[in-house]
């Protein structure tokens, strides 16, 4: 997903919920903390003498409670023991609180099939038993299973009236599956309970995003920019909004502000190279690019994509400067990578005029990489305008056997063809191009050629 993700570092005790985030107990949900499982308070909890709703969690029986006040001495230190004396301890009476208290200490060791398991086997046995829906569902979107989650997370909600966590958590489930107007429905709800939410406000940003409100989310992110100047990733998320309305000026604004700032970064770098180039600005763009190839975690393809960003701008000159940039700097370069920049250096050249160091070059691709349509296509025009056809033809020839440039290779044998008076093999070879590849010039081309033959 292009938003957050969610870090769901949970444990839980019997009827007691650790969240990502810490929110005040009004909301029904507790922070963890290191010593959780000898807190007082949370034993008084864990022993079930916390005036529980009966119709949403299950008694225990005194037995239970002794058993649980047993267990719970060492469920910090060893909770793979206090897995086995409960266990060891399961009947057929067993109520679906300790069951549930299994499921949740398999939680916290990650295992997260086992706890879904006990959750199951809980619910089973108290259908109601609305911290078992909640944890099952928490369990669920840990594993990533967010169609199972959001049923667990809804009946969860049903039954104990929701809180922001569950809430937050459908709207995550929502968005992972595509649900964008569900999703900032459920955030909506979650922020009313959570309204400090990193999580859930980066959940509704792209939730808005994703349903096509962009200027409410370039409004929600004025408000969040305001608060925190200093978080980059806001600054980022309002230039691509931008950026989505068609206001380039504005997110190259954002993004400029960020490189003074000194929280820039190879991808903001290069997305402001993008934009800037896009505004016929090469030399501006060369800059940012330059600077974003400083940074450690610039893949060499992506700058290789900048260069060629700059030579369809028909900036070659600062094309081939990126190029040897990266070159120089001793970066791992992939044979694919090389091929690449092999492709640019040729292109460059001829635009540049410089053809024989362009025929180098496309020579060394073609022995790299026999079906390079591309370059087949240009080494034949290198040699047609040296007006060694024989050598073109060959190249022309190769060319119309590489997948996706059949068409290409076929009319430019057939000009050549008519550069010798072979009117007819060229009328054959459009016609073949043009089946696989109609095209109105193409007609056209045939139906003089075709006059000519006639007349002659």
């Amino acid at each position: 997903m292009k938003n957050t993700v969610l870090r769901l570092s949970i444990a839980f005790g019997a009827l007691w919920v650790a969240t990502p985030t810490v929110h005040s107990a009004s909301d029904g949900v507790y922070p963890l903390t290191e010593n959780s499982w000898g807190n007082p308070e949370f034993k008084k909890r864990f022993l079930g003498s916390y005036g529980f709703d009966m119709e949403i969690n299950p008694k225990i029986t005194s037995e239970e409670a002794e058993l649980l006040e047993t267990v719970a001495e060492f469920m910090n230190t060893d909770p793979s023991e206090s897995i086995r004396l409960l266990e060891e301890a399961l009947t057929p009476e067993t109520s679906a609180a300790i069951i549930y208290t299994i499921g949740s200490l398999y939680l916290q060791e990650g295992e997260l099939d086992k706890a879904i398991e006990h959750y199951r086997r809980a619910i089973e046995r108290f259908p109601n038993f609305f911290r078992a829906y909640q944890n099952i569902g928490y369990a669920l979107v840990q594993k990533g299973d967010y169609v199972e989650a959001k049923p667990m997370l809804v009946e969860a909600i049903e039954i104990g009236g929701g809180n922001g966590t569950l809430y937050g958590l459908l709207g995550y489930c929502f968005l992972n599956t595509g649900d964008a107007s569900f999703a900032l429905d459920s955030y909506r709800q979650a922020l009313l309970f959570q309204p400090e939410s990193n999580d859930w406000l980066l959940g509704k940003l792209n939730s808005l995003l994703d349903t096509g409100l962009v200027q409410e989310a370039i409004g929600m992110l004025n408000d969040m920019i305001e608060k925190n100047p200093a978080n980059a990733n806001f600054w980022m998320m309002q230039a691509n909004a931008y950026m989505g309305e068609g206001e380039y000026g504005k997110a190259i604004a954002n993004l400029e502000l960020l490189d003074r700032m000194g929280e820039d970064s190879s991808r903001s770098l290069a997305l402001l190279g993008d934009l800037l180039l896009n505004e016929n600005l090469p030399q501006l763009a060369v800059e940012r690019y330059r600077k974003a190839a400083g940074f450690s975690d610039l893949e060499a393809s992506k700058l290789i994509r900048m260069a060629e960003g700059l030579g369809a701008r028909s900036a070659y000159s600062e094309a081939i400067e990126l190029v040897d940039e990266l070159e120089s700097g001793g970066a791992t370069i992939s044979p694919e990578e090389e091929l690449m920049i092999l492709n640019l250096k040729a292109e460059a050249s001829i635009a540049l005029g410089r053809v024989d160091e362009a025929a180098r070059i496309l020579e060394s691709i073609v022995a790299q990489d026999p079906l390079n349509g591309k370059a087949l296509i240009s080494l034949g025009d290198y040699y047609r305008s040296k007006e060694d056809l024989e050598n073109a033809m060959i190249q022309y020839e190769r060319a119309s056997k590489v997948k996706g440039f059949e068409s290409k290779g076929l009319v430019a044998l057939a000009r050549v063809e008519v550069t010798l008076r072979d009117y007819a093999s060229a009328v054959s070879r459009l016609k073949r191009a043009n089946a696989l590849d109609p095209k109105e010039y193409l007609e056209d081309y045939i139906r003089r050629l075709e006059a000519v033959l006639r007349s002659s």
